[in-house]
């Protein structure tokens, strides 16, 4: 078995590297921007690459990459069902609607007329969404029909930046003014405008509009992130003032906040998407109790403190216990290479 590594600083390629060292494994690493990566990665069995949906560059290849080398029988990570929704509300709508995952209900459109029709009828309030975007960015509440108008005009008669810097400055001073940032943060985000970055070229958003029913919870979302039997489970509370918990770095991993139907209510919506990892956003609503998926993603956080935490196994289950979610990623990227090898010797015999 030899294993393919992107490495990008920042990103899991670092621990997966060290992994490799440590428990001698061939391993080798690999630029996927090189015009000759296929025959490059011929002599592998397993390719693994953390590509970021804020860099232009790795949208436009990554998944038409992993994917042709997943149909041409290597093991990737991440593969097609994991990651072809990644960073696209929209395709998570279909995506949910079916499969029969419970989730918060979704309303896209494709032409303004029809966007203005719905948005008469319905009921208030309604969250926008950008397809793109993490932390909460481009995600905001139409509280009426005339804030949800003026989302849809500007969605069909001009565009939406995928990446709004003045947002990003704006809600940055905002934390700053609460205590929960330094003024260094604020300092960076303001130096945004004198700077060139990849999120800048990714594709501006128009010609279409979306839509998530408002789910009236507590104040809080669970975050639960799940690879094969095990996951790490969050309370994310929300912002004073704000209906939004993504990103605004409340974050509390005690497990006496986390009730077991969440953990199993995660770990069946991961099995039925068939993900090899993923970070499920959870609301539950405060009168009814039911659990809704707002979002999900491939990958999770890299932070340090996410290694201090014990983890859940799929039936519910706390094991106070050190680990590391990232290489819980490489291990399941082998036991898949050696389960499809398995299965090769078996069909062969």
């Amino acid at each position: 078995m030899r294993i393919a590594i992107h490495h990008r600083e920042g990103s899991y390629s670092t621990q997966w590297l060290q992994y490799c060292k440590e428990h001698n494994i061939d391993c080798k690493q690999v630029n996927a921007y090189d015009t000759d990566i296929v025959s490059r990665l011929a002599d592998c069995d397993i390719f693994l690459w953390h590509f970021h949906q804020g860099d232009a560059r790795d949208m436009n290849f990554a998944k038409q990459l992993l994917f042709s080398l997943q149909q041409a029988g290597k093991t990737v990570y991440p593969d097609f069902c994991t990651a072809w929704h990644f960073d696209d509300k929209l395709g998570q709508k279909y995506l949910f609607e079916a499969h029969g995952i419970q989730a918060a209900p979704a309303y896209a459109f494709y032409n303004e007329a029809d966007a203005l029709r719905w948005a008469k009828e319905t009921e208030y309030p309604k969250v926008f969404k950008l397809r793109g975007g993490a932390g909460s960015y481009n995600v905001e509440l139409a509280h009426n029909f005339r804030e949800a108008k003026a989302f849809i005009t500007k969605a069909f008669r001009s565009e939406y930046a995928a990446y709004d810097k003045r947002q990003h400055f704006l809600r940055t001073v905002r934390e700053w003014r609460k205590g929960s940032l330094t003024f260094r943060y604020v300092l960076g985000a303001l130096s945004l405008f004198v700077r060139r970055l990849p999120q800048d070229r990714l594709p501006a958003q128009k010609e279409y509009v979306y839509f998530q029913d408002f789910i009236p919870n507590d104040g809080f979302d669970y975050r639960i992130e799940v690879c094969g039997d095990r996951c790490i489970a969050m309370v994310r509370y929300c912002r004073k003032g704000d209906f939004r918990a993504s990103g605004g770095h409340n974050d509390h991993f005690e497990h006496e906040l986390i009730e077991q139907d969440v953990v199993r209510f995660a770990f069946d919506a991961a099995d039925r998407l068939q993900l090899q990892s993923a970070a499920l956003d959870i609301v539950r609503h405060k009168q009814t109790g039911k659990l809704y998926v707002v979002e999900v993603s491939y990958c999770y956080g890299v932070d340090d403190d996410e290694f201090m935490h014990g983890w859940w196994d799929r039936n519910a289950v706390w094991h106070d216990e050190p680990f590391n979610g990232i290489n819980w990623l490489i291990e399941y990227a082998i036991k898949q290479h050696n389960n499809n090898k398995h299965i090769e010797t078996k069909l062969t015999l």
